[in-house]
Parts: C-alpha cells; structure tokens; sequence
C-alpha cells in the first residue's frame, strides 16, 4: 500500500488502544497484514530493476503521498493536544506504521545495497498483494476510510 493508508492505520491503532507497549507493536505489524491485502503501488521494484533508478515521476508520487501521509497523520495527532503523550503516540503510531517502507527508503531513492536492507526489499516485495490500478486504489480509499472512521467513532 501506499504510505497514507498504512500511516492512517497505525494513528487508529494509537489512538484507540493508546497504551504504547501494546499499539506501536500492532502499528509495525499492521504493514504487513496491509500489504497482503490486494492494492495498486507504483511499479518501484520494476522501475528499480529495469532502470536502476525510480522515474521522477514515480518518485514524486513518493514524495506527495509521504508528505499527505505526514500532513494527515500529524494532523490527526495534533487533535489530542493539549495532551502531549497522547499526541506523541498516535504520531509514533503512524511512524511505526511505515517503518518498514522508511527501512527500504535508502534502497529505492539512493541505491543503498546493504545486505539487510536489500532482504527487507525483497520480502516487502514477495509479500505484496498487487491488483490493477482502479481496483487497488479502491481498495486503499476503502481501507482510509475504515482507519478515519474508526479513529472517529
């Protein structure tokens, strides 16, 4: 998935369970659960292989999406204030939420080959559900919507 649904996961998981020990782990594993569920994702990995490097378009897709992501998630986390834990969890929520994809960030926009990322790459990549475009991002709106209602309610 695309970094805005995964971060709007992981700041539901804080901001309902709250209690850190318990919500930034479900946060972290709620990526990969995500990850098998079928959605579109810009063709990064191809683009990687193919060409050796993201097209700009592709990577300025990243970059708008991580910045929504970042923009919504803190957003939703500023809501807590003036509870300043509260707000701090629900921001690490949407953090670990997307740590696996930070983790392979220096792999996809700098070409970073060590060992331990390159094998975090290559399971994300293997666990992927993928779909078609329309029906993938279908998927992903439904999924944000799941995450805002349920942060709502």
């Amino acid at each position: 998935m695309v970094e805005l649904p995964h971060v709007l996961v992981g700041v539901a998981i804080a901001s309902k369970v709250g209690n850190p020990a318990l919500s930034l782990p479900l946060a972290l594993a709620s990526h990969f659960v995500m990850d098998l569920i079928p959605h579109w994702n810009p063709p990064i990995y191809r683009e990687i292989k193919e060409l050796g490097r993201l097209k700009p378009n592709t990577t300025t897709f990243i970059f708008l999406d991580s910045f929504a992501a970042l923009l919504i998630g803190s957003f939703i986390a500023l809501q807590s204030l003036p509870d300043l834990s509260r707000a701090v969890i629900i921001l690490l929520g949407g953090f670990f939420a997307v740590l696996p994809d930070l983790l392979e960030a220096p792999y996809y926009l700098m070409n970073v080959t060590h060992p331990l990322i390159t094998r975090l790459v290559e399971f994300e990549h293997a666990l992927q559900a993928r779909a078609p475009l329309i029906p993938g991002i279908l998927t992903q709106v439904a999924v944000s919507a799941a995450a805002v209602w349920w942060i709502l309610t």
